[in-house]
């Protein structure tokens, strides 16, 4: 697809279009066709919370948006940052295609932001003041779409380091809740550890191939990113069937509490809520994602904690009571008899140990200590029938809390081979 055009006559909007000077000695005037609603991604990539001046700059960036925008520049900036704006102004322009104000008019074809392309323009002209130190993250996803379109990576890398640095530190978040454009962000701006973080989420959050807005990410990042999330729903799926099965067939017996029915209840009435036990899923997964396999667990196993909480409370209250009721006989130990010499070498009988004092008025002594109380019953009191109740059950719910460690063996794709080559 040919991204941009030389303009034989004046587009008729070019009079009605805000003209921005990049170079006062232009002998370019870049055209960006208005559009309806703002292109690119904005809706998906939509910033909430603006207010005060940040409303005025989205008010007047929308208005350019709707009609357009014309910028001055120099054809020799183009071709050193470009080589389709190059290619396009050494063989695609004569004398002829000159407009009456002594330039070539270059158009470009929808779909590009405005906003986005005076940054870009402002970055290969070298006009640093006017370049922003920091963008949002979807001006900076319409930068890209820019930059990757006419393969200006060499000339504003200097600038995209510091506009994702900058979102890194503010914004950290975005990563969790929009790793799309991160994807095409890291990919045009070739940030190898941004990429895969990205992908890796992606790959966990998707229900399918990934819908890329109006970003034009590569399709073979998208398969390759849905082969990922295909390939966990099939590690996570296989664990989870098995155990209904091993639950099913009574692999994981507990006669005493009933704990495999319980469990197993509740796996399949939560579960079946997100059509995950009949029919069973097959690939490609359609409309499934490994969140949604997790929620489905988690919710299946509320019913079975909560009721092994409460024999677990029931328990407690059990042994606290009986221990309530326990009598323990203890003799004291100042009534213990002892046997003693005196200093004539003559036996005395036997008496109560006596407290603090002197023996034969020469040593104190200290009480001995007080042995271990005996209880009546012999148990010891520390042990209630059924506490720590154990089967085969909690083995089974033991793996299914641990579903959620399969999603670190998805490492997300790596953006450049061992030589430094772009795989993608």
């Amino acid at each position: 697809m040919d991204f941009v055009e030389v303009a034989v006559v004046t587009s008729p909007f070019a009079n009605l279009a805000p003209l921005y000077e990049v170079d006062p000695d232009a002998d370019v005037l870049l055209i960006v066709p208005p559009s309806g609603q703002p292109s690119g991604p904005r809706n998906e990539l939509r910033v909430n919370g603006v207010s005060g001046e940040h409303k005025t700059q989205n008010a007047t960036t929308t208005s350019i948006a709707r009609s357009g925008l014309r910028i001055k520049v120099s054809s020799r900036h183009l071709a050193l940052a470009s080589h389709v704006f190059k290619n396009k102004l050494q063989f695609g322009t004569t004398k002829a295609t000159r407009q009456s104000d002594g330039r070539v008019h270059l158009k470009l074809a929808e779909g590009f932001d405005p906003k986005a392309v005076s940054i870009a323009m402002n970055a290969i002209h070298s006009r640093g003041a006017k370049v922003p130190k920091a963008v949002d993250l979807e001006t900076l996803a319409h930068i890209a779409v820019f930059v990757d379109r006419f393969q200006l990576y060499d000339a504003v890398e200097v600038y995209a380091e510091r506009w994702i640095s900058h979102l890194e530190r503010t914004t950290p978040d975005t990563f969790n809740h929009k790793p799309i454009p991160w994807i095409y962000i890291s990919h045009v701006f070739r940030h190898p550890d941004i990429f895969k973080t990205a992908t890796k989420l992606a790959a966990l959050q998707s229900s399918g191939p990934i819908h890329a807005a109006n970003l034009p990410i590569r399709e073979k990042i998208i398969h390759h990113i849905d082969t990922q999330r295909q390939t966990l729903l099939s590690r996570a799926l296989t664990l989870l069937h098995g155990t209904l099965d091993d639950l099913t067939s009574g692999a994981a017996p507990c006669t005493t509490h009933h704990c495999d029915a319980l469990l197993l209840g509740g796996l399949i009435k939560s579960l079946h809520k997100q059509q995950l036990v009949w029919l069973r899923p097959m690939k490609p997964f359609p409309d499934l994602s490994f969140g949604d396999v997790i929620r489905g667990v988690k919710e299946g196993l509320v019913v079975y904690q909560d009721q092994v909480q409460r024999d677990l409370e029931r328990q407690e209250e059990d042994r606290r009571r009986r221990e309530r009721e326990v009598e323990v006989e203890v003799e004291p130990w100042y009534m213990k008899s002892v046997r003693s010499n005196n200093v004539n070498g003559d036996r005395v009988k036997e008496g109560p140990r006596p407290g603090w004092g002197v023996v034969g008025g020469i040593f104190p002594i200290t009480p001995a200590a007080s042995p271990e109380p005996v209880y009546r019953n012999g148990d010891g009191g520390g042990r209630v029938e059924g506490h720590g109740h154990d089967c085969e059950a909690r083995g089974a719910v033991a793996g299914l809390e641990g579903l959620e460690r399969l999603a670190d063996g998805v490492e997300g794709l790596v953006l450049e081979g061992r030589l430094g080559y772009l795989l993608y």
